[in-house]
């Protein structure tokens, strides 16, 4: 018997399953888990280079002007992971002072990288200028004034973005609808505050107006938003005659977490994007603008996979069986904060019958610490290696110390290669936590 193909698809590139032992880039992960412990994040290397590949592709086919691929950081970063993206030549989307410290250590150059966020800080906005970072995306007519003083002190011009909401809701979860009225995020159209801050950027004489920018959402699988945000922010562009040489539709577009979530090609996407920036722009007669997409999950997701120990195995009171694991909602927030569905295979048996009805929950002290609910699988038992796939983003980027638990280890697989990404964290010996 072999692991179910749909199942087997939703691993990274180079996965397989002889003899129901699942290898990534050649490697056993039982062998893994033996030698670096769980909860265990390892990547594949070739699934990564793949989605960018593919994107890049599909850019180039879509739309005729320049465009860049540039990785939001918050959907995974570390230094290791940070080093391999700078080898690939992204770009990187950065929203704190670490990611943007990480960003230039790991190799990115200054004009590769884009600072974001809502509520920038003084020594965040000081260092972007310091570096003169590509852009600095301006989210709010309050920071548009803050960066000008900061810049006319520094006696440096700041290279900006704005970015735009266009007043658009995606059919996705409300925590991950970011292009509404009622958003924290960006400039509203609708109540003149993004012509506003137009306006003031160009009558600076400290910023430096270059683009626009807008993101309307994650693990949005329709392209009509896009399109309609793109329209709506161009309509912007030509009230206040306004031509932007860079122009960012964000990133969010859908990935697939279980068998029965749709395949949905990334030209979807693109062909959309390029389709309505070609339009406007001829509508308006001006060129084609630099496009600028911000893939993270996208690139990151499928190229993860978690593993966990399986512990207590027992009944539960709708006649499931709760099967508990050594991690949980400490190292994979998704599903208490988004309701988020994942697939799970038994890594050593991947080719059993899958006949049991389970409940996988993690170690912490709360009801909620719950990774999925109804799964089924071989019977379960304790010592079991359990593999989540599509893990890569979105899960260690938020991971925590709850319970003073440690953050696992994440590992980069090359064939025949294994290089460590982030170490195992022992929180013991963290000394602000437990004294001298």
């Amino acid at each position: 018997m072999q692991m179910d193909n749909e199942l087997l698809a939703l691993f990274p590139l180079t996965a397989a399953a002889p003899g129901g032992q699942i290898h990534i880039a050649g490697q056993r992960l039982a062998d893994l888990a033996g030698e670096w412990g769980t909860p265990l994040y390892v990547y594949d290397a070739a699934t990564v280079r793949r989605q960018i590949e593919t994107l890049q592709q599909a850019l180039a086919a879509s739309y005729p002007g320049e465009t860049e691929i540039t990785y939001a950081a918050k959907a995974y970063f570390s230094l290791g992971f940070a080093r391999k993206l700078a080898e690939m030549g992204t770009g990187v989307d950065v929203v704190s002072l670490g990611e943007m410290n990480v960003a230039r250590k790991a190799g990115f150059t200054p004009g590769s990288i884009h600072l974001h966020g809502n509520n920038k800080s003084a020594a965040e906005l000081a260092a972007a200028l310091d570096a003169t970072v590509h852009a600095i995306v301006v989210d709010s007519l309050d920071e548009l004034a803050f960066l000008e003083d900061l810049a006319t002190r520094a006696g440096r011009k700041a290279r900006i973005w704005l970015r735009i909401t266009p007043g658009v809701t995606a059919d996705t979860h409300t925590y991950r609808q970011t292009g509404h009225a009622a958003t924290k995020f960006g400039l509203p159209i609708h109540n003149g505050q993004a012509a506003e801050a137009i306006r003031r950027a160009r009558r600076s004489a400290w910023l430096t107006l270059t683009g626009l920018h807008t993101h309307i959402g994650s693990q949005i699988s329709q392209t009509a938003p896009y399109a309609e945000a793109i329209h709506r922010m161009y309509a912007l562009a030509r009230q206040v005659d306004f031509c932007p040489i860079e122009f960012s539709p964000g990133g969010g577009w859908f990935v697939r977490y279980t068998p029965d979530d749709p395949i949905i090609p990334i030209s979807d996407w693109t062909d959309t994007i390029g389709a309505a920036v070609q339009q406007e722009c001829r509508q308006s007669g001006w060129p084609l603008p630099k496009v600028i997409v911000e893939p993270g999950r996208w690139v990151a997701a499928q190229a993860g996979v978690a593993l966990y120990r399986v512990g207590a195995c027992k009944p539960a009171g709708d006649g499931a069986t709760w099967v508990a694991v050594d991690g949980g909602l400490a190292d994979n927030l998704r599903p208490a904060l988004y309701q988020a569905k994942y697939a799970a295979v038994l890594a050593e048996r991947a080719d059993e019958p899958a006949t049991e009805n389970v409940h996988i929950v993690g170690k912490y002290c709360e009801s909620g610490d719950k990774l999925i609910e109804g799964v089924y699988l071989p019977p379960a038992k304790r010592g079991d290696l359990l593999a989540i796939p599509v893990a890569g983003a979105y899960q260690l980027s938020m991971a925590s110390n709850y319970n003073l638990g440690g953050r696992p280890a994440a590992l980069w697989l090359e064939k025949e290669r294994v290089e460590m990404l982030q170490p195992r964290e022992e929180v013991i010996e963290t000394r602000w936590w437990v004294g001298d």
